[in-house]
């Protein structure tokens, strides 16, 4: 704060000269300090209008007074299936998988009530109507017995050894392999998951046994999580984004690389460039998907592809500030809406990628148009917002050049979710080792459903796998 002789807003120059120098004094202080006060409820009323609209906050943080989606046209047709829509019914099995066969034969006459000799002859086609039931689920409990002899040459005791190939603790690979599935596939608490396997199995698990059993499993599948990690960093195009972990007090981030073959998790305290090299190498030569976070910034823009996804929700805020440039962040919408509307064109196969790239001309140039104009704004946050895209303005159109891009890094925002289901009910966790159990399930899980293979099985065979010592089971190939 400085005084001078000048009179502030809204005092006249002779009232000033007459006042004190003490109650100016006062006075510029309660001037500066109203700035700051009015400065600090404007950001807090910005924060109170972010939504899921306008940032890349979750719907589920929304608040109650968040204004709902915009509702859907009718279509004019009821709930449920449409008259004249093909029926789904359940495939039959083959005839070698049918455990029981009951024939039905018809013994009185629906119409005339005549009744039917056994032995006539079939007169049409055989309908066949097949029922699943589980059987009722009772665990093979296997018992060795470890007997002891005496040695009729130096008269000492010798008790037979166990198999080599016994599981350690009580569970064989199954019912581990399930275990690491219910609490990490699925997602069930430690407490869910006992109180299934006792109502459902038969099997009474303590928590501490079900902790044991996730080590196991953890450390079943560490080579095939080495194995994802090293084919992630061999991909020409990947979508990477991070979310918030936390491991016991210390608050982290979840790290998700997907491809289209394969997708790889990490946790790590760190949010930054450091991370981003430890997870896709530091000699990465392929395009990565990304929103504008800075830890991405040690990538060339050409390796980078902007998400216009985030764009938009950026747009959105700032028309929902409703300041002055509101029209111009509208402009700028709507031309990115154009974009998706030619992006979604292209996907449907109305024209070629070539194409694409010269429909993307217009509003390539009217975009950078816009920017340029922002730059020449007042609004300082506008200034950055636009300065940020100039900046990065090759990596916005990465897709438009090269094939197989997409604009936006959705597939790494869609992978990310189920870990963020997790993280809500679990919220973090509380060790090293449990931070590798949740980043390797994870990735073993999603992989697993980009190649087409059982999770449970795939399981069991890695834990099978690691307890006679042989490699474990190839998560890429043929399933």
């Amino acid at each position: 704060m400085d005084m001078d002789d000048a009179a502030p807003p809204l005092v006249s120059a002779a009232d000033w000269a007459q006042t004190p120098p003490d109650v100016q004094l006062a006075f510029l202080t309660l001037v500066d300090l109203m700035r700051e006060l009015s400065t600090r409820v404007q950001d807090l009323e910005q924060r109170l209008k972010q939504t899921s609209r306008n940032t890349s906050k979750p719907p589920s943080s929304d608040p109650p007074s968040a204004p709902p989606p915009a509702p859907r046209p009718p279509r004019g047709r009821s709930r449920g299936g449409q008259p004249g829509h093909a029926e789904q019914q359940r495939p039959l099995v083959p005839s070698d998988q049918v455990d029981t066969v009951v024939p039905l034969r018809p013994t009185t006459c629906a119409h005339c009530q005549t009744p039917m000799a056994p032995d006539l002859p079939l007169s049409g086609p055989i309908w066949y109507c097949q029922v699943w039931e589980l059987p009722p689920i009772r665990p093979v409990v296997t018992e060795y017995q470890q007997q002891t002899v005496c040695c009729s040459s130096c008269q000492h005791a010798v008790t037979a050894d166990l198999p080599a190939d016994l599981p350690p603790g009580a569970f064989g690979p199954r019912l581990t392999a399930l275990i690491g599935l219910l609490h990490g596939g699925y997602h069930l608490r430690m407490r869910t998951t006992a109180a299934l396997l006792a109502a459902v199995c038969g099997v009474d698990v303590s928590v501490g046994s079900i902790a044991a059993s996730c080590v196991r499993v953890s450390a079943a599948i560490a080579p095939v999580d080495a194995a994802i990690q090293t084919h992630i960093r061999c991909q020409a195009y990947l979508w990477i984004d991070e979310t918030g972990w936390r491991e016991g007090t210390q608050r982290g981030w979840l790290w998700v690389a997907a491809s289209r073959q394969a997708t790889c998790f990490s946790i790590d305290p760190s949010r930054g460039q450091a991370m981003l090299s430890r997870l896709i190498g530091a000699d990465y030569r392929g395009i990565v998907h990304s929103d504008r976070a800075s830890a991405y910034h040690a990538l060339p823009d050409y390796q980078r592809q902007l998400c216009w996804a985030h764009l938009l929700r950026n747009l959105q805020g700032l028309i929902d500030q409703q300041h002055a440039e509101s029209i111009w962040a509208q402009r700028m919408l709507d031309q990115a809406h154009l974009l998706f509307a030619l992006w979604h064109a292209y996907r449907s196969g109305w024209f070629d990628h070539i194409a694409l790239h010269q429909a993307l001309l217009p509003i390539r140039l009217a975009f950078h148009d816009l920017l340029q104009t922002g730059m020449t704004r007042a609004w300082s946050k506008l200034q950055a917002f636009c300065r940020d895209l100039l900046t990065h303005w090759d990596a916005l159109w990465m897709f438009s050049r090269v094939e197989g891009l997409e604009p936006t890094n959705n597939t790494a925002e869609r992978a990310l979710r189920p870990a963020v289901v997790w993280r809500k009910s679990c919220y973090g966790t509380q060790s090293a080792g449990g931070s590798r159990f949740v980043e390797r399930m994870l990735s073993v899980q999603a992989t697993c459903v980009q190649q087409g293979r059982n999770l449970f099985a795939f399981l069991t065979e890695a834990l099978r796998a690691a307890r006679a010592g042989q490699s474990a089971p190839a998560i890429f190939g043929t399933p």
